[in-house]
């Protein structure tokens, strides 16, 4: 995974980890890598430990892959939207 990542991209893992940051809270860097985990299982600690933050969905009902992904580009693109035009 890191091998084919350009060199100026910022692994971000999505995953629900006792230190990760809440999706509400978190600034996208510029150009990021997101890594998802499986729908039946969970991201490797080695890749972990490999990224530069762990974010999660703050939300009490389970979310496929899916739905995951859409959640986490839709914020980053209304983030990146509210800064351009602040």
């Amino acid at each position: 995974i890191f091998d084919a990542m350009p060199n100026d991209c910022t692994p971000i893992a999505v995953e629900i980890t006792a230190d990760a940051v809440d999706l509400v809270n978190f600034v996208h860097p510029e150009r990021a890598c997101y890594i998802f985990g499986p729908e039946n299982g969970s991201i490797s600690s080695e890749i972990l430990e490999k990224c530069q933050s762990v974010v999660k969905i703050p939300t009490t009902m389970s979310l496929n892959l899916g739905m995951t992904v859409n959640i986490v580009m839709y914020d980053r693109l209304a983030k990146s939207t509210r800064k351009r035009n602040a």
